[in-house]
């Protein structure tokens, strides 16, 4: 099942979402929602130089097993706004601290900036949410995560991160560069990780 986000361009079916996916089987959805990534969250807008309007959509669940609770967001951020970048970061923390509390955090997302920039410092460094590529025991990276779609691109730049609360242990980071036939289902390659929560798995 998925977390059924609207669409950044209207608030419901127009333009690009942020869709959060997960196994009804094994996860309880309790809350949802979306923001705008811009100095009004509450609906479809350009923020600051950004040159298109951005969104994070989140999800509050539960694991029926255990009864652990905690939050995923998922975002995409604009290609070009430079400011945009950097008020979006600082905007996602504040969201998380209103909206999560001091529940565990998943934030997830293409945020079209690498891990040399900026931006991703503020996350990183935030005291909140760490990327999971420096945690991890176990990295599976034989390439970046942006591809153009040429299946020969090399590349040691991450702009798709996965960024956790410390209450997650993170065993295993893959980036997948898998191919079909020479050819690859997006231009970015998925972001896998397995993590462990205390004395429960969350995978």
């Amino acid at each position: 099942m998925r977390v059924s986000p609207v669409g950044r361009d209207d608030g419901d079916k127009k333009g690009e979402f942020s869709p959060i996916y997960f196994k009804a089987d094994k996860f309880r959805l309790l809350k949802k929602g979306t923001f705008w990534l811009a100095e009004t969250t509450d609906k479809p807008v350009k923020g600051w130089d950004a040159a298109l309007p951005r969104i994070c959509s989140w999800g509050e669940f539960e694991e029926k097993k255990s009864g652990l609770k905690f939050y995923v967001f998922n975002t995409h951020f604009d290609h070009r706004g430079v400011q945009a970048h950097k008020e979006s970061v600082r905007l996602i923390l504040d969201k998380i601290k209103t909206i999560a509390g001091s529940a565990p955090v998943v934030l997830t997302g293409d945020f079209n900036v690498d891990q040399f920039n900026e931006s991703y410092a503020l996350l990183h460094t935030s005291g909140i949410l760490k990327d999971a590529y420096t945690t991890a025991e176990i990295k599976l990276t034989p390439n970046g995560t942006f591809n153009s779609f040429d299946i020969t691109s090399k590349t040691d730049r991450r702009i798709d991160h996965i960024f956790l609360t410390s209450a997650f242990r993170v065993k295993r980071y893959g980036i997948l560069t898998d191919s079909y036939n020479g050819k690859l289902p997006s231009d970015h390659f998925p972001v896998l990780i397995e993590v462990d929560y205390v004395k429960k798995s969350v995978s």
